[in-house]
């Protein structure tokens, strides 16, 4: 090893004859812009070995980056072969999801003290976490950096670290995808105390962050790398560039899905990296902290979103409940990206912005996803499961796996908890998974019958009083009194499992979305939906075992308004409305 080889790997060929803030500060970003950090070995078969010299040749000669262990353990060598005095400490991360720091140590951090001033140089947390320069370690003292804001706060000899945030601005989106950008300005990192650490300390974390499925790192492929005016991030699939500052407090982000032949290519072109082994992308949904932090997803923001104000106490069925209610009743059903010009993705990320921060609707890939990562984030034992729609045109089951709904245990029993159905086939409440069980809800009676593993779903409805009668054979009112509404297994499912599904229901001719445009809202006595131009009204047990049914035929100028008024929605783009009758695949 010798420091020439390594300043040539970072491109620096200044003087270093000085141990100064100055000449750290220019290794230091020389070091950030060079070296990714990144946690590819997982997801190509390779080990991570935590020694000095095969961190070397793995950065230096091969030009990878590393994780926290790896990238400032050998800054930490080039730092003291500079004859600067640097320690190592040891940092304990925020985990947004549990509002509380880990209780393990997991990051190494490296503390340099010049002319008895001490700074924090981290070159391993990546994304937009990453500082550009050397901070300087005082309590309560707002440090700018082209980043954003950076900030220490000391209480009895534990150091907290936190950044604020700027806004962010994504091109997709005609707006910022936030009206209130106090929500989740400042973003705690990690902690951290002044006790040095030596590398040996974090063997074993080293050897446990490699194989625990529970690890984030084991949960999504990972590589980030610092620009001179933003980052770049590959998160799984996701390609996303940031921008600093691109207008006055804002940060510019575009965000791209790729093509799993399209991911080698990103590695090579934006982050200089050649692999040697095939890497498998991963990117498990629903586990925030994101390594870009386009969203900082967080559940004030989703509870403002849908107006519940209660108790986050208990894990209980009666706070699911009351959730899930609130979400049904603000969140629409709708598929209105695919009539005006939009692409509907799974990027959690994505789902989260659209549902809570532009305040639209989504279908059940979308509405049930969001729903499930709020449920997890609050501690219930939450799971999707996929399942297949009745086709009421074929009188079959739908041969194609295109819903997704949350399974929830609670105290040994499991729920299906389905926010993604809409119309008058919605669920009000969590259903218990008990076969053979009427379970009486507003919108009728809804039942489980389990056949040989498969659970079928269906629903008994009231009569239906239609005032105008113009509508009396409309395709849109449900003919028979009891429905079947779809089959599933318990086979555990990821979001992954629904993208291809995902693609084709808003790209085929033979799917209803593509010849429908929908939007349903549930509301405190039934549901409003708007299929095409038609308004539907419908008001449960109106009357004894009977619901009102009210029809609309809006003009094309009235379908905006009724978006607005009803649903409190609000489109980017000129909606295209389509009701085309007859029959569907899917």
């Amino acid at each position: 090893m010798n420091i020439q080889e390594y300043f040539t790997r970072i491109s620096y060929n200044k003087s270093h004859k000085d141990a100064d803030l100055q000449t750290l500060t220019v290794i230091f970003q020389h070091h950030i812009q060079a070296i990714p950090f990144e946690n590819l070995s997982m997801h190509c078969g390779e080990t991570i070995e935590l020694d000095l010299q095969s961190t070397y040749n793995k950065i230096v000669r091969k030009k990878r980056g590393g994780w926290c262990l790896e990238s400032n353990h050998l800054l930490f060598w080039a730092l003291q072969e500079l004859g600067y005095d640097v320690c190592i400490l040891g940092g304990n991360s925020y985990k947004p999801a549990e509002r509380a720091y880990t209780a393990e140590i997991n990051h190494i951090l490296l503390k340099v003290v010049i002319k008895g001033n001490s700074y924090i140089v981290d070159a391993g947390f990546g994304g937009a976490y990453q500082a550009w320069q050397p901070l300087m370690l005082i309590s309560g003292k707002d440090q700018p950096q082209i980043p954003g804001i950076f900030r220490f706060m000391e209480d009895n000899g534990t150091w907290y670290f936190e950044k604020v945030k700027r806004k962010h601005y994504i091109p997709e989106q005609s707006v910022p995808f936030t009206d209130t950008p106090e929500l989740g300005n400042i973003r705690k990192i990690y902690t951290f105390t002044l006790e040095p650490r030596h590398i040996n300390d974090f063997q074993e974390l080293n050897m446990y962050l490699q194989v625990s499925p529970e690890n984030i790192l084991q949960k999504k492929s990972i590589c980030s790398l610092q620009t001179t005016e933003g980052l770049y991030a590959l998160v799984g699939w996701t390609f996303t560039k940031v921008k600093y500052n691109y207008m006055e407090d804002m940060d510019l982000v575009e965000i791209t899905t790729l093509t799993d032949e399209e991911v080698e290519k990103t590695l090579k072109d934006k982050f200089n990296i050649v692999l040697e082994n095939k890497l498998v992308p991963v990117n498990v949904r629903g586990l925030p902290p994101n390594l870009v932090d386009t969203s900082d997803m967080n559940l004030e923001e989703y509870f403002a979103r849908t107006g519940y104000k209660g108790s986050l106490e208990k894990q209980d069925l009666e706070t699911l409940t009351d959730i899930f209610q609130h979400h049904i009743r603000a969140v629409p059903f709708e598929n209105l990206s695919i009539h005006c010009g939009e692409k509907i993705t799974l990027e959690l990320e994505h789902v989260y912005n659209k549902i809570v921060r532009r305040k639209r609707g989504g279908w059940c890939m979308e509405n049930n996803q969001l729903l499930g990562w709020v449920l997890k984030c609050l501690g219930y034992d939450a799971s999707f499961l996929g399942a297949y729609v009745f086709n009421p045109h074929q009188n079959a089951y739908a041969t194609i796996m295109t819903h997704l709904l949350v399974k929830v245990v609670i105290d040994g029993k499991a729920y299906i908890v389905d926010g993604g159905f809409g119309v008058s086939y919605q669920m009000w409440q969590p259903m218990e998974l008990v076969s053979g069980k009427d379970q009486p809800q507003a919108p009728g009676v809804f039942r489980f019958t389990e056949k040989n593993a498969i659970w079928y779903l269906e629903k008994m409805r009231r009569k239906q009083y239609i005032p105008n009668q113009n509508f009396s054979n409309s395709d849109l009112l449900e003919k028979k009194e009891c429905r079947k509404v779809y089959m599933f297994s318990l086979e555990p499912r990821t979001v992954e499992d629904f993208r291809s599904q995902c693609t084709y229901l808003q790209t085929s001719p033979d799917s209803l979305f593509t010849k429908k445009s929908i939007c349903t809202l549930q509301t405190t006595d039934g549901f409003r939906a708007l299929i095409g131009w038609t308004l539907t009204e419908t008001t449960y047990n109106y009357k004894e075992n009977m619901d009102l049914v009210e029809f609309v035929t809006l003009e094309d100028e009235e379908v905006e308004k009724i978006l607005k008024e009803k649903f409190n929605i609000t489109l980017e783009r000129k909606l295209v409305p389509i009701n085309v009758k007859g029959s569907y695949t899917i």
